[in-house]
């Protein structure tokens, strides 16, 4: 469960930064919400094996709780910025307690809304959403690796964007 939040806030984090950078390197190849949304349902179609008319009624059911999530992830980042250098501890408690308790409202959401993805598909089915939403959110970081970073070939995480926090792959 704390996996899937961290993906989930890690996406919203790494989507904002991509198309930040895509608008600042290339017009041509701005983040598309609309973009982003076709090729998440014809992936989770294509991997959850829907049907057009089971696809037809789940989609509108999980663009509503994304945005619900979405607005949570946002409070949820706002409350972490809120502290800044000379921050009290009851600053970051607070802000802590915020976004964790932001953090669980979304697990609730996602209880509440498996729910009714099952008022339209098979529990088999809404097991095979939850894994291709997984798989979207996995292709979808791959995407966003540094080409730069993965000249020499080697997959590791070293070289797919992933650093130590204290620096050891600095300028690679």
């Amino acid at each position: 469960m704390k996996q899937l939040i961290f993906i989930l806030c890690l996406l919203a984090t790494t989507f904002n930064m991509a198309a930040q950078q895509a608008g600042q390197q290339n017009k041509r190849h701005q983040f598309s919400p609309e973009r982003y949304k076709q090729r998440l349902e014809e992936f989770v179609t294509k991997e959850a094996g829907l049907t057009a008319d089971e696809a037809a009624r789940l989609f509108p059911l999980l663009h509503e709780m994304q945005e619900k999530q979405r607005k949570n992830n946002d409070a949820a980042g706002m409350a972490m910025m809120s502290c800044k250098e000379g921050s009290s501890e009851a600053d970051y408690e607070k802000a802590i307690k915020q976004a964790t308790g932001l953090d669980l409202e979304n697990k609730k959401i996602e209880q509440e809304y498996y729910k009714k993805f099952h008022s339209v598909l098979s529990w088999k089915k809404v097991h095979g959403l939850r894994v291709a939403l997984w798989k979207f959110q996995m292709e979808a970081l791959r995407k966003f690796t540094p080409h730069d970073q993965m000249r020499d070939g080697n997959n590791s995480r070293k070289n797919r964007g992933w650093h130590h926090p204290y620096g050891e792959n600095r300028g690679k």
